[in-house]
């Protein structure tokens, strides 16, 4: 899987004229990295998301998926919201299985397929809950899932736990990143949580605001044995470094 975002802007028409939102981004992933864009409020990351994710088309320049140009959404990209997008009337394996649904995936095939993605997250014994009956973590365990059923090629990630609570968002990281550890699923993720960034990822873009540009792209390694552990991680002299470094290039 090769991901490519070449030279895109995106400009809005608004009452007040032209606003640019996005100016000049490139930036690549490639299969099997967890790469994070950083930017604050206003840098434009949610809209750079869209429009890898097809919701929105690059006013400038263009985006491309193993050679094919982005014109739309696609099953090659999935996509996990901040608010949790599930279907309040639909089973916890019914929203799991609705894209395969979709899909014409026959019925013994597709409860195989979700049965397999409820495990892989953790909420086997959950199948049969509705979405009022899971705390927000664990909902957003079910977006997860239901993403990944549908086999994308990469995880597009909108500040997925930026609506959940300091303990759970810190469960929901380390869950995530044994998630990614264990599937290798190739992720693209936004976030303003400079700290989140780091423990995630493997590459780091740091995006300014007014309009948004690619300020640096960071590499992150960590020392084995505290990369996993949050709480450990916070503590390390090679961590406190990277999150100096981009909450100064956040600042400028």
């Amino acid at each position: 899987m090769h991901l490519e975002v070449n030279q895109v802007s995106k400009e809005f028409v608004t009452s007040r004229g032209p606003l640019l939102a996005l100016q000049d981004i490139s930036l690549h992933v490639e299969t099997g990295e967890f790469v994070c864009v950083v930017g604050s409020s206003g840098s434009g990351k949610s809209t750079l998301l869209r429009l890898v994710a097809g919701l929105d088309l690059p006013t400038m320049g263009e985006i491309v998926v193993d050679g094919a140009q982005v014109i739309g959404p696609g099953r090659d990209r999935g996509m996990v919201f901040q608010k949790y997008t599930l279907y309040p009337w639909m089973s916890v394996a019914d929203n799991v299985g609705f894209g395969l649904k979709l899909q014409g995936v026959p019925a013994a095939e597709r409860r195989k397929q979700v049965q397999y993605f409820l495990n892989v997250v953790g909420l086997t014994r959950f199948a049969k809950a509705y979405p009022r009956e899971l705390s927000g973590g664990m909902q957003q365990r079910v977006a997860i899932a239901r993403a990944l059923a549908n086999q994308p090629k990469i995880l597009l990630m909108d500040e997925p736990f930026g609506a959940l609570d300091v303990q759970t968002k810190e469960n929901m990281q380390t869950f995530l990143l044994k998630l990614w550890e264990e599937t290798q699923t190739t992720i693209l993720m936004i976030t303003h949580d400079v700290e989140e960034a780091i423990f995630l990822a493997q590459r780091i873009y740091v995006l300014s605001a007014h309009p948004g540009t690619i300020v640096e792209e960071i590499e992150i390694s960590l020392p084995a044995g505290v990369a996993e552990d949050l709480h450990a991680v916070k503590h390390d002299p090679q961590f406190l470094q990277y999150r100096q470094k981009i909450t100064q290039d956040l600042r400028q």
